[in-house]
């Protein structure tokens, strides 16, 4: 989902932090593949490899070795070592979330002997070991000299260890990892790390390792609730018209604007966001063009500053979502319609295609699960809500569809897919037990994952709920990539979306409550969707076409405030209670309805 902020009288500070912490995280990652040898080994040798593995393991992304052969061929390295070539406590903490049979082996074969051998006082030994504990291990007291860090594992009331200074950041993180887990939660912490341009893989997995605590620390903060029903805008009287609501959003988009460009919208927090910017300028142009007013100068200083944040990959961005903010910022640009920007797009493009999962990365069709799909940029594990971005925006910047990049993205949207006709795919199961994909044509996250839960479906099976935003990406991409309404894979999606029809929740999830999460997301990519489907595909039981056009545009020109914004009143998750966010998904859902 996208990642943008939170509505006017949110609370606000501990959104910024855990987005900080999450992108550092994601730029350090970054920056270490970037350092990987083709051979996929970390560092010097496989003891630097399992601390890589490790802080992979631990980042807010939790990579495991289903995520690519960046994690997965180090593993396999790792667990073929000989016994007694590599410290088992190394082996257990890098192999920890290994799912797959002949790694998790090497894990729990390491842990056992670390179970089995001499008592051990060193952090990682004893680190391991309370990450995993067994039944009636007993643990000695800390000794005078011990380092914090060994200390508040060992000490029966880990409280009464003390830290050492923050500005130590090596042994505080070292304290701090050791510290929560043992319920202890660390204050007075150091600053985000920086490392510099020249900074070499040391360094940058040193600072990977202290934003990884600090990202636990600050995540468990209490989330950010919206304000009450009586604080925000007015809806509108129900039965509005199209004009009528496009005019209140333009004068929302005007007055939230600053030189073009849009954020938050809050005292001290109103600083430019390329991803919202990016919509809401392609919002307001589509209402330009729509009721024939004058374009105003704000709209091309907008696009200026877009164009103005391409990086030398062709990415346009900020601070990473490489691929959400490059994809929403190709739209902008084309709407704009201005010839000095092709060079832009062209490159725009170019990145798109580069920035799937492919050989070039070294992901093998068959081994990798996540072949052919795309992610944010930078945290090397594709969705399909990115891959459905970047396909749409590919195609608009002028993609071929004879590209490989279509043929990639198919194997990938097959995988996201709960379609067995073909044959059922199956992934380990973290939690224990196997995933197996379902048969209901719809789609999930990401292959064995999704946002709306699982389904028990025999003794130690399970499979990932299908839900509606990810089943109408699903069918738009199928449709991008060269698919025929007729096409077996596509028309059983379709089928999926026709059953669950509704504009009132995001249907699938095994609690219905949680429905609400992404609505306006879903929203667009159901207008968006739909509007590429021959209608009368697009069926009830009986056979008679669904209104989608009229029931979904009813729905969103019901629910706009009387300001001119829309807002996710019943979940903020996503960061939909921010009124530009919503504003913006709200107008082009309603583009994709009217304009065909």
């Amino acid at each position: 989902m996208f990642a943008c902020l939170l509505a006017t009288l949110l609370v606000l500070v501990q959104p910024f932090q855990v987005r900080d912490t999450k992108g550092a995280a994601d730029e350090l990652v970054r920056r270490l593949r970037a350092q990987q040898p083709a051979d996929h080994s970390w560092g010097a040798g496989l003891a630097d490899a399992c601390r890589v593995l490790d802080a992979l393991a631990r980042s807010p992304r939790a990579y495991n070795d289903l995520d690519g052969p960046f994690f997965r061929v180090p593993a396999e390295h790792i667990a073929r070592a000989p016994s007694g070539q590599l410290d088992d406590a190394l082996v257990a903490l890098a192999l920890g979330p290994c799912l797959t049979g002949p790694v998790a082996q090497a894990r729990d074969a390491a842990l056992q002997r670390l179970l089995d051998g001499p008592p051990r006082r060193d952090f990682a030994a004893l680190l391991a070991l309370r990450t995993w504990p067994a039944g009636g291990l007993a643990f000695p007291a800390p000794q005078a000299g011990d380092e914090p860090a060994v200390a508040v594992l060992l000490a029966e009331d880990p409280a009464s260890i003390a830290p050492p200074p923050a500005s130590d950041v090596a042994a505080w993180t070292r304290w701090a990892r050791a510290a929560r887990l043992r319920g202890v939660e660390p204050t007075g912490l150091p600053p985000l790390p920086e490392p510099g341009p020249e900074a070499g893989f040391a360094e940058l997995l040193a600072a990977l390792e202290t934003v990884n605590v600090l990202h636990g620390i600050l995540s468990g903060a209490p989330a950010a609730q919206l304000p009450e029903a009586d604080e925000r805008p007015a809806l509108v009287p129900p039965g509005q018209d199209l004009a009528s609501a496009l005019e209140r959003a333009f004068g929302f988009l005007e007055s939230a604007q600053r030189a073009g460009t849009f954020g938050l919208g809050l005292p001290g927090a109103d600083e430019p966001e390329p991803g919202i910017t990016a919509m809401d300028l392609t919002a307001a142009l589509w209402i330009v063009q729509r009721t024939g007013r004058a374009r105003p100068q704000w709209i091309d200083a907008g696009l200026d500053w877009l164009a103005s944040l391409q990086r030398p990959d062709g990415s346009i961005q900020m601070y990473g979502l490489d691929v959400y903010t490059t994809s929403v910022a190709i739209e902008a640009l084309l709407a704009g319609g201005r010839a000095q920007d092709q060079p832009a797009l062209d490159r725009a493009r170019a990145f798109l295609l580069l920035a799937q999962s492919d050989e070039g990365e070294g992901y093998d069709s068959q081994a990798d699960p996540h072949y052919g799909g795309i992610g944010y940029g930078g945290d090397e594990r594709p969705d399909l809500s990115n891959t459905q971005m970047a396909l749409e925006a590919a195609t608009l910047a002028g993609a071929s569809r004879a590209d490989p990049f279509f043929a990639k993205a198919r194997l990938y949207l097959q995988r996201c897919q709960n379609y067995a006709e073909e044959g059922v795919q199956r992934w380990p199961r973290a939690a224990g037990g196997e995933l197996l994909t379902g048969n209901d044509g719809g789609a999930t996250y990401m292959p064995g994952n999704s946002f709306a839960g699982e389904i028990r479906v025999g003794d130690g099976t399970w499979q990932a709920r299908s839900y509606g935003s990810m089943s109408y990406a699903l069918a738009k991409s199928y449709v991008l990539c060269g698919a025929a309404p007729d096409d077996p894979r596509l028309a059983a999606v379709v089928r999926w979306l026709a059953r669950n029809f509704t504009v009132e929740s995001n249907p699938g999830y095994a609690n219905p409550g949680d429905g609400a999460q992404g609505l306006f997301y879903y929203h667009l990519v159901m207008a968006r969707t739909l509007r590429r489907l021959p209608d009368a595909s697009f069926a009830d039981e009986s056979g008679q076409p669904i209104a989608w056009r009229e029931t979904l545009s009813r729905k969103l020109l019901d629910t706009q405030r009387t300001d001119g914004s829309w807002i996710n009143e019943a979940s903020p998750r996503w960061w939909e209670g921010a009124p530009p966010l919503a504003t913006a998904y709200a107008v082009l859902a309603l583009e994709a309805i009217h304009d065909t």
